[in-house]
């Protein structure tokens, strides 16, 4: 049965290379794992980062997230890098996280950024043994978790690039997981409720299913369904489109200021909105900076080129 997501990006495919007609998972991820120069990993085998590099990148790419089917040609394209920053005498391992996704632009080569996240709050055990492992209530091992929570996360975004609200299956998936860890991972920063800047993992699902975000999801709907995937036969139309969806989006930035997922959109789509609007006129040029420069205070400056 074709779903939503396979009827949009069906259409698109005679822009993409062929892949095989066998229906498989839904993300197709390049994996890298590294370390800082500091860190020696005295404790870890030779090959332990290309090992956790596919081990990672397998788990991310053959596991059924969800009910739906996707050919090769639709499946969510990402990148994930791993950095190892310690390496404790037990081989637990702390690490940063990094993790770009991008979806296809309907009749075009162009591809628009999705997420461009950054956890700083990765710490798990590893040794040849170790085996990933799906999980949603159940809880096995952190590293598992933080990837399943985040594989729910990257799915359930890009669904809502496409049907307004659609997903909410992935984003109950990715708030069991964090109703599933043991008491001790609770207080973890990148799991806690009380984190002081409310920027984590808790709070990346917390917007996703809060009313106070349906604003934010519904703009965020309009300004890849109803504005960039209509560009290519009415761009002035769809750069109109485009401003409503940032004028709601800043709207409730106001009414629930500084929430993680108006950050993470102001992180990924930064550049590609100043490209947009670059060519716009003078007054959705100030309108844009406007809005913009109230989301996203610290890069302020970048929309200087919107005067």
């Amino acid at each position: 049965m074709m779903n939503f997501k396979t009827f949009f990006i069906g259409v698109l495919a005679w822009i993409w290379v062929a892949g095989t007609s066998m229906y498989g998972q839904e993300l197709n991820f390049k994996v890298t794992v590294d370390k800082i120069p500091a860190v020696s990993l005295v404790k870890a085998d030779p090959q332990f980062l290309p090992t956790l590099a596919k081990n990672i990148e397998e788990f991310l790419n053959t596991t059924q997230w969800g009910e739906d089917r996707f050919k090769d040609h639709e499946k969510i394209k990402g990148n994930l890098l791993l950095i190892i920053t310690e390496e404790t005498p037990d081989r637990v391992y702390k690490a940063e996280l990094s993790i770009q996704t991008e979806r296809p632009v309907y009749y075009s080569t162009y591809v628009t950024p999705i997420l461009n996240i950054k956890d700083n709050f990765i710490v798990f055990p590893f040794n040849e043994m170790s085996v990933l492992q799906k999980t949603s209530s159940t809880f096995y091992d952190n590293l598992s978790s933080i990837l399943s929570f985040y594989a729910y996360m990257v799915i359930g975004i890009d669904y809502d690039s496409f049907k307004v609200n659609s997903g909410d299956v992935f984003y109950k998936k990715a708030y069991d997981v964090v109703q599933g860890l043991p008491t001790g991972f609770q207080g973890d920063e990148g799991w806690k409720l009380d984190h002081s800047s409310k920027k984590n993992r808790y709070w990346m699902v917390e917007n996703a299913l809060s009313p106070n975000f349906r604003q934010f999801r519904q703009a965020f709907y309009e300004y890849h369904r109803q504005g960039l995937d209509k560009m290519y036969s009415e761009p002035d139309k769809s750069r109109a489109v485009i401003l409503s969806a940032l004028t709601s989006i800043g709207q409730g930035n106001l009414d629930y200021p500084n929430g993680y997922l108006t950050q993470i959109f102001s992180d990924a789509k930064k550049d590609e909105i100043i490209e947009i609007f670059k060519v716009a006129d003078k007054g959705q040029k100030e309108k844009v900076k406007t809005i913009m420069t109230g989301i996203d205070i610290s890069r302020n400056r970048d929309y200087d080129v919107l005067n």
